[in-house]
């Protein structure tokens, strides 16, 4: 099952290579060295935004 997934994993990378004209491994690159680490970036600030306005509206003891 984990080779199946890995290999449709695969063949969406090339798919997107073919798509745009451009090569698997910058698809990689664009994807896991640039979109993903901005994405957990993103995401962290979102929960410290948040956590900062759960702090302002919840009682203080």
């Amino acid at each position: 099952m984990i080779d199946y997934i890995f290999y449709l994993c695969v063949d969406i990378l090339v798919w997107l290579a073919d798509l745009t004209g451009t090569s698997y491994e910058l698809i990689n690159i664009i994807i896991f060295i640039i979109a993903y680490p901005l994405l957990v970036f993103l995401l962290i600030g979102i929960i410290y935004i948040q956590n900062k306005k759960l702090r302002k509206i919840s009682p203080k003891d």
